[in-house]
């Protein structure tokens, strides 16, 4: 007699559950074996191309830094009109100069951006160097001015003297 092995409806879970396992262990080992001598997907760019963007996102944490001493070191030299610098003053601008210059030197921020702040310290320094230049001129203008109409005041004065002076001459002659 040959009778037909039935499994329950619970049995028949728990064996699929098990054929299951077991094909995914299957897979995991077979994976192991075979893909062990594989490169990985991940590539050398790609590892590349992130270290690049966590050394722009490490450049812009330091721009964020370095921007507030930039716009006041701008401001301090847009500020020179007329008069020329204040000695304290002009220690500022050149101390924000320098400090803009070398900011990017000891640091190992390897975006080609930085190479633009030494630039950016030099032009400073070219815009404070005219400033100056534009307020001695102004001053010394102003000055030079001021001497002319002094000089004219005086001539006028001479000039009316002479004038008084001749027309005595005049009168004792007549």
């Amino acid at each position: 007699m040959q009778g037909s092995i039935t499994l329950s409806k619970k049995e028949r879970h728990y064996q699929f559950l098990y054929l299951i396992l077991m094909l995914l262990a299957a897979m995991i080992f077979f994976g192991i074996i075979f893909l062990k001598g594989y490169d990985s997907p991940f590539s050398e760019e790609d590892v590349r191309g992130i270290q690049s963007l966590e050394q722009k996102a490490a450049f812009d944490r330091e721009q964020k830094i370095l921007q507030p001493e930039m716009d006041s070191t701008y401001t301090m030299i847009s500020r020179i009109a007329d008069k020329s610098p204040e000695p304290f003053a002009e220690n500022n601008i050149f101390n924000g100069i320098n400090g803009l210059a070398s900011y990017f030197h000891g640091n190992d921020v390897m975006d080609i951006r930085k190479d633009a702040y030494p630039q950016i310290a030099k032009f400073y320094k070219m815009y404070f160097e005219d400033k100056k230049v534009i307020s001695t001129t102004t001053e010394d203008v102003k000055r030079f001015e001021k001497e002319v109409e002094e000089c004219r005041i005086g001539f006028k004065d001479k000039q009316n003297r002479l004038y008084e002076r001749q027309n005595a001459l005049r009168a004792r002659t007549q």
